[in-house]
């Protein structure tokens, strides 16, 4: 590969360590609040914040109206950030007052009138969050993850110890409500400080257009995305009750913080890149395999070490009040495990200006979810059916984004099966050894269980990647060196 190329590996790598080191510095505070809240509050009081987190989740499809990703995607221009700016401040009030009047038919529809004041407050998010979406996009444009830091640290310790301390005070529900309002609003102060940028009263209306077309399909993605993860949500919610859709908030709460992070901070740093390197496919597949092989190596072993120690994590962390959730975080696991393989494909068509592939993708799944998800809660009954429903369709979901990758970006089939090789031996041979641990180490107190089945887990991965992989643990070595050696990132 040329010196252009380079600089893109260097940039990457860079990017993608400072967006790890700030977003798992910020998640590790969330997952340290979460042990604690757990132990604090009732299932009761997760599954009626959750009514507000859904209903907000639904409304939070149009905010900001894609202009972050538009901002990325088009050349910097001072009008139009400042547009950006007026733009997602007055959709931001908008959304407020939409969530307001909503409210008490959130109430009628979950049979729970705690849903009302919870979704209202909740729903400030949405104008405060608003004064730093250009501000962040800055930061995302200009690969500044170690600035970004600053802001996304600021606002997981600002939300974990105000929901702590009112947990403690007898707050209840209210301890996870409030903690996110000052979560946001700390975070916004932060990105003001960190970013040099101020609107100004002028708005060119002319320049608007462009920005919300591109904007919108974003908007339109996004709005699939949130049906696909939101979906059962609403539905445990509505016919299981609140302590179900806490148990069932908790259970995906890991994952979600360790695998799906992971897969957001890689998109994160990969969509502006892939914007600065045009409609060059073969530049594509390199990327997209070398996307799939390192994210591979690092999240299948996880997914699936999470899915065979689920029930000693949970009752290490959260005590066996939560016992119910392990056998549906090892779906969930397994789930999110799936959709990082596939996630970055979506940050080729949005930097190529075809966002309109990842609507079509998105709805055939949705088309699939809804009436499974509705089935299972309905006839079933069970959280545990729920997760392998999701898990399932994530599958499904998988083959489809394979098959269109194949034909629009012509990746091959042997590709991504070579680019998978390393991560499924490894994980082969590390899931033999964890399951023979559990099985006799069942006797032992869960901490204990957890602390030897994650050591001879990742032993063993990592054992067998360095015996059997030494192609890919020389390439690997070779491109870190090169990409984080101290020099110009640009």
């Amino acid at each position: 590969m040329g010196g252009g190329d380079n600089k893109l590996t260097k940039a990457t790598l860079h990017g993608a360590f400072w967006a790890y080191a700030a977003t798992y510095s910020s998640k590790l505070m969330v997952l340290i609040s979460t042990t604690i809240l757990a132990r604090l509050l009732l299932k009761e009081d997760f599954g009626i914040a959750g009514y507000a987190l859904v209903i907000t989740a639904y409304l939070d499809i149009i905010n900001g109206l894609g202009i972050g990703p538009a901002l990325i995607y088009y050349p910097k221009n001072k009008e139009t950030t400042n547009i950006a700016f007026w733009l997602g401040l007055g959709m931001g009030i908008i959304l407020f007052i939409i969530a307001w009047f909503l409210a008490p038919l959130a109430g009628k529809y979950f049979n729970d009138l705690r849903a009302v004041p919870v979704t209202r407050v909740l729903a400030l998010t949405f104008p405060i969050s608003a004064l730093s979406i250009v501000h962040e996009a800055i930061l995302r444009k200009e690969l500044l993850f170690k600035t970004k830091a600053i802001p996304d640290f600021t606002r997981a310790m600002g939300k974990g110890l105000t929901s702590i301390i009112l947990a403690l005070l007898g707050a209840g529900v209210w301890s996870l409500i409030f903690g996110q309002l000052v979560g946001v609003a700390l975070s916004v102060i932060a990105y003001w400080r960190v970013v040099p940028w101020a609107p100004s009263l002028r708005f060119n209306f002319y320049r608007a257009p462009a920005l919300l077309s591109y904007g919108l399909n974003i908007v339109s993605v996004k709005a699939l995305g949130v049906l696909l993860l939101n979906t059962d949500y609403l539905l445990v919610g509505r016919y299981l009750g609140p302590a179900s859709l806490g148990t069932y908030t908790l259970a995906f709460r890991i994952p979600e913080l360790i695998i799906g992070q992971f897969a957001e901070i890689i998109s994160q740093v990969l969509f502006p890149i892939y914007a600065k390197i045009g409609n060059t496919h073969e530049l594509y597949r390199q990327r997209i395999f070398l996307t799939i092989r390192y994210v591979s190596m690092i999240t299948v072993p996880i997914g699936v070490g999470l899915a065979l120690v689920a029930k000693p994590f949970i009752l290490t962390l959260f005590s066996d009040k939560w016992i119910d959730a392990a056998p549906i975080m090892s779906a969930i696991s397994i789930s999110y495990t799936v959709e990082a393989l596939i996630y970055n494909f979506g940050d080729i068509y949005k930097a190529t200006g075809h966002p309109a592939i990842l609507t079509k993708i998105s709805l055939i799944r949705v088309l699939i979810l809804l009436p499974a998800l509705w089935w299972t809660i309905t006839k079933l009954g069970s959280l545990l059916a729920v997760g392998w429903t999701v898990a399932v369709v994530s599958f499904i979901g998988m083959m489809v984004q394979l098959i269109v990758a194949h034909r629009i970006l012509r990746i091959p089939y042997l590709m991504i099966m070579e680019a998978l090789r390393p991560a499924a031996i490894g994980c082969i041979s590390m899931a033999v050894f964890v399951a023979a641990a559990l099985f006799y180490c069942s006797e032992l107190p869960p901490l204990l269980q957890l602390v030897l089945t994650v050591s001879i887990g990742g032993v063993t991965y990592l054992g067998t990647l360095w015996r059997f992989q030494n192609e890919v643990r020389g390439t690997a070595v070779s491109t870190l060196r090169k990409g984080l050696k101290k020099g110009d990132d640009k």
